[in-house]
């Protein structure tokens, strides 16, 4: 005789697999935005070289941060979180119109670019952690 708890294992195993092949597909669509949103920070910051910075177009960068940051970790790209909350935890912090505040808002623009163009999904390891210690060094948010 089955016993009725092999049929509720295999159909909460299968469940799980399902689940974890839709994660799995919404990751892929994940790393298209992602592209998307790296190419749509690059193209503002195009704008603010050949333009200058504006208010408008920070508040443009920090959106697109905060869109990276909030679904970064949610889809195993803890790096691209980690890089998009120090974005916008400095675009916060004043105008940043200054050459030198400028630069770093572009390093973290060419972080975010490195990490997508390379797929650097997790914390990114010890070059991951060494990349967040830069940021927290020039943001001025040095542990």
């Amino acid at each position: 005789m089955a016993n009725p708890m092999d049929d509720t294992s295999n159909d909460f195993e299968s469940m799980i697999a399902r689940a974890e092949a839709a994660v799995e597909a919404l990751r892929e669509t994940y790393r298209e935005q992602l592209g998307e949103d790296v190419a749509a920070l690059c193209a503002l910051w195009s704008r603010i070289e050949a333009e200058g910075a504006d208010q408008e177009k920070l508040a443009d960068l920090h959106s697109i941060a905060h869109n990276i940051k909030g679904q970064g970790g949610s889809f195993g790209y803890d790096l691209v979180t980690d890089i998009g909350a120090s974005f916008c935890d400095y675009l916060r912090g004043g105008p940043r119109t200054a050459p030198n505040e400028l630069a770093i808002v572009n390093m973290h623009i060419r972080m975010l670019k490195n990490v997508a163009e390379n797929n650097i999904t997790g914390d990114g390891g010890e070059t991951g952690a060494r990349l967040i210690e830069k940021l927290r060094q020039l943001t001025g948010r040095a542990a």
